[in-house]
């Protein structure tokens, strides 16, 4: 197979999504735009990724046609896939990098690297100023790949976990069933925009995470509208001196900003387990800013506690 030179090729999918990327190779591959009749080989390997499953083969068909998205895969020489990666715009120039396989047969030669510099040319072709990623701290063979790449680790966090209901335990607490929190869950409001904007800009969590906020296992900058739509859909919450920002994936109740200090910390999270409880979840998770009283907290808490590292890259 004849090498693809720069400009030779042009990418085919969604029309905004085409576009001519540089491809120089010297393994018999290249990369294009992920097509819906992609879908089974994609299923074929990234099936039993993790000892849970994968989210990809459920996802990767609404990804195709997503407008804010690239999903990109490189091909053999039948045209047949063997690696993805995808890119999705958070904000108008914050890209989010996910969703990176290969095919177990064909790693090692250079793939996933040919699938991100594609990427990050499309999203710096589009307006993207800064691409960022997620890898726990235990995936060693994704940080060497993704620091060759130019990535540098910004900030560091933690995923906490935990069972919610009559039957869940406090182990690193007194061993037994939990008690209420004495601190209350109030719903915040529109009007406490400028209170929670000014809190997270300032205080210790805010500053570690560097004013990110999560959706889902995504991360962008807090904006207003984030502190807004939270209010408006009974999501943003006020706690003692603290400020909580949340969403309900049933059945779990995921925190996605925690603002508090080490003085009501193990309160704070106290009383959003009591929510959680009250609204019927059967779980609690939430990206925690990676510092000792917090990460305490949540551990006297019941919960688990997995590090992670958002890395990122100027586009």
């Amino acid at each position: 197979m004849t090498p693809f030179r720069s400009g030779e090729r042009v990418l085919v999918g969604h029309p905004r999504h085409r576009c001519t990327l540089g491809e120089a190779y010297d393994h018999a591959m290249r990369t294009r735009a992920a097509r819906l009749d992609d879908i089974d080989a994609i299923v074929a390997f990234t099936t039993g990724t993790f000892s849970w499953g994968d989210y990809v083969p459920g996802l990767f068909a609404s990804w195709v046609t997503d407008d804010d998205g690239m999903t990109m895969v490189a091909v053999d020489d039948d045209d047949v896939p063997i690696g993805m990666a995808r890119a999705v715009f958070l904000t108008e120039h914050e890209v989010w990098s996910h969703a990176a396989r290969v095919h177990p047969d064909h790693r090692g030669l250079g793939i996933a690297g040919d699938l991100a510099d594609a990427l990050m040319t499309w999203a710096g072709e589009r307006g993207g100023q800064v691409m960022r990623l997620l890898i726990d701290d235990d995936n060693l063979a994704s940080i060497r790949h993704i620091t060759k790449k130019g990535f540098t680790r910004a900030v560091s966090v933690v995923r906490a976990s935990r069972g919610i209901g009559p039957g869940s335990f406090n182990p690193e607490g007194n061993g037994g069933r939990r008690h209420p929190s004495p601190l209350v869950s109030r719903p915040g409001k529109v009007q406490d925009l400028a209170l929670v904007r000014a809190s997270w800009s300032t205080s210790e969590v805010g500053r570690s995470l560097r004013g990110l906020v999560a959706s889902g296992w995504r991360f962008h900058r807090l904006r207003d509208v984030d502190i807004e739509q939270a209010a408006r859909s009974g999501n943003l919450w006020e706690i003692g001196n603290s400020w909580a920002i949340t969403e309900s994936v049933e059945p779990t109740f995921d925190i996605c900003l925690l603002d508090t200090g080490p003085d009501e910390a193990f309160d704070v999270i106290g009383a959003l387990i009591d929510t959680a409880n009250n609204r019927g979840a059967d779980a609690l998770t939430a990206w925690l800013a990676d510092t000792d009283w917090l990460v305490q907290a949540a551990r006297r808490a019941g919960c688990d506690v997995i590090g992670h590292g958002i890395w990122v890259k100027p586009l």
